[in-house]
């Protein structure tokens, strides 16, 4: 799924939901984002993947934008040939790369306010 170009945690207190029936699936959850607009909101995928929704700049807790390929989380603003490059990489690190790995780099970039792979290549 190429659309994703970033991540993003709704916080738990969350009251601009827009367009989910189901609110709760975002709120408090990590989700991928689609389009973040220019006051800081997004538009984002439930973490199942399933549903939309819009949430206003102050529901965002935390958030970074990046690409996304295959399964792997990459830095943002890559050329098709240097984002594939950075794919074939990460999958042959020594340790593969999986949803755990994934995940890890989501939380560390959430932290960090942006994309964030160091532990990647720390932990080979």
């Amino acid at each position: 799924m190429n659309d994703i170009i970033g991540f993003v945690h709704i916080s738990g207190n969350a009251t601009t939901c827009k367009g989910a029936k189901t609110p709760n699936e975002f709120i408090g959850q990590t989700c991928a984002v689609m389009e973040f607009d220019s006051e800081g909101g997004v538009l984002c995928l439930n973490p199942q993947g399933t549903a939309l929704a819009m949430f206003d700049k102050e529901d965002v807790y935390r958030s970074f934008k990046c690409g996304y390929s295959n399964g792997i989380v990459t830095p943002p603003n890559l050329e098709m040939i240097e984002q594939m490059t950075y794919v074939v990489k990460a999958q042959q690190r020594k340790g593969g790369y999986n949803w755990l790995i994934r995940n890890m780099v989501i939380q560390a970039s959430l932290m960090k306010g942006k994309f964030h792979d160091g532990l990647l290549w720390e932990m080979q």
